[in-house]
């Protein structure tokens, strides 16, 4: 696996290639749901980065947002080739993002996901989050969703 930067190009590429379960969830938290703009959105993010297989194919977009002062909001979201990267991704996260979230001087961070998406739960729990609370019918559709966070601490 390969690290890029958090690039427009790249993040439409997987925008625009996501997993089912990535897109179910994405469409139940966006208006519209439009690939381009997800792109264009997640270059918000103040910390993040794409990673690639070895020839340099993004695969998945990960980063953090800050939500209001010290509170950053995680995502992530990747394409089907997602087992390919998915570990050196986890080892980027734990090694390089986790610590850079906590030196902008934030105390918490926080991740929604679909009730449904148990593979994204998982990856959020090996990532040290803790399951806080489930928001019934948060969705746009009615859907529950999960709240994953991290304290600084």
């Amino acid at each position: 696996m390969i690290v890029l930067p958090l690039e427009e190009r790249a993040v439409g590429h997987i925008a625009y290639n996501l997993r089912d379960a990535d897109r179910a969830e994405l469409e139940a938290t966006l208006w519209r749901f439009d690939s381009a703009a997800l792109a264009r959105s997640a270059m918000a993010s103040c910390i993040g980065f794409v990673a690639a297989t070895d020839d340099g194919l993004p695969v998945a977009a990960v980063g953090a947002v800050e939500h209001w002062p010290g509170v950053l909001q995680f995502w992530m979201f990747a394409t089907p080739l997602w087992p390919r990267v998915a570990l050196g991704t986890t080892r980027h996260v734990l090694r390089w993002m986790r610590p850079l979230c906590w030196a902008t001087g934030a105390h918490r961070a926080h991740a929604f996901s679909a009730a449904q998406h148990t593979e994204a739960h998982r990856w959020l729990e090996l990532l040290g989050a803790s399951r806080e609370t489930t928001l019934k019918a948060w969705g746009r559709g009615g859907e529950d969703f999960v709240v994953y966070t991290w304290w600084r601490g």
